[in-house]
């Protein structure tokens, strides 16, 4: 098996040699922005939810622009081996407000909906403290319910900043996490299972580092008995994985069927999944920011 440390770089993603188990792969910011957008707006041909995707398509190119105003994690910063950047406990530094007001600016311009486009409008006008509020109604559950009309809008700038900063970690220095993302504490969007060896890596909701955990398996109980699947007909690489446990479920995306699928992208465009697992009595356990407040924005 080869040290994840010692590999070369390569493309987004998980994929290694095969058979090789890499258990963390950091993410690499402009591809993983250009590549999501790339993703949504091939998923918005033809999609009756197109518009909206376009829409998303326009905030994950924003996100890439985004990018140059967040600046490089502090090397006086001792990290902690496990959860380096917990997410609801990390001090963030005021440049992820910068990349939030470049995301205002670029999203001006976005086909956006009379509801979106007004909560961009408020979001851009509201001052630092009610905007680092919103933020730890995010990530940290304080302060009660986050405005879920500006929700997408901060979470996305969000990513960008926890994005950032994960990439610059040294990946073998980071321990393997029991519950959740091993470089920031948060839940999966979704995971993908690769070809013959049917790994399966998680993908984090905010900072997009890509983890390994084995398939039939809970991400967050880790129940491995009470394990089924939900499918959608017609889309033989999409399913979700339920836990009876927990009474809820986590999709995956099969690269063999699915090799283009974008976990955040592919999460959104899926929603008739969701549906049919809400209709049966399953919740959400993995979280979409793209989604807090809904397709109709």
């Amino acid at each position: 098996m080869t040290d994840a440390s010692l590999r070369p770089p390569g493309p987004p993603g998980p994929e290694g040699l095969p058979g090789e188990v890499v258990h963390l792969r950091l993410p690499r910011p402009a591809e993983t922005f250009e590549r999501r957008a790339r993703r949504l707006h091939d998923l918005a041909e033809g999609n009756p939810m197109g518009e909206f995707l376009e829409a998303l398509a326009h905030l994950a190119r924003a996100q890439r622009k985004a990018l140059d105003r967040v600046r490089s994690l502090p090397r006086a910063r001792e990290l902690p081996a496990s959860v380096p950047l917990r997410a609801s406990a990390w001090r963030r530094d005021p440049d992820w407000r910068d990349a939030l007001a470049t995301l205002v600016e670029e999203m001006r311009s976005a086909p956006l909906p009379a509801p979106a486009a007004a909560a961009l409008e408020r979001l851009g006008a509201a001052g630092p403290a009610e905007v680092e509020a919103l933020a730890d109604a995010l990530l940290q559950g304080q302060g009660g319910r986050p405005d879920l009309a500006l929700a997408p809008f901060a979470g996305a700038a969000l990513q960008v900043y926890f994005t950032s900063l994960a990439s610059e970690l040294p990946v073998e220095g980071i321990e393997r996490s029991r519950s959740g993302c091993p470089v920031c504490g948060s839940a999966p969007v979704a995971g993908v299972v690769l070809g013959d060896d049917k790994l399966r890596y998680l993908s984090c909701s905010l900072c997009a580092s890509e983890w390994h955990l084995p398939r039939i398996q809970c991400w967050e109980c880790r129940a491995t008995g009470g394990i089924s699947y939900l499918t959608v007909e017609g889309e033989p690489g999409l399913k979700a994985e339920l836990c009876s446990a927990c009474r809820a479920y986590l999709k995956l995306f099969y690269r063999e069927q699915m090799p283009a699928a974008e976990p955040l992208a592919d999460d959104v465009a899926s929603l008739t999944l969701d549906l049919l697992a809400a209709q049966e009595g399953w919740g959400r356990s993995g979280v979409n920011l793209f989604l807090l407040g809904g397709p109709e924005g």
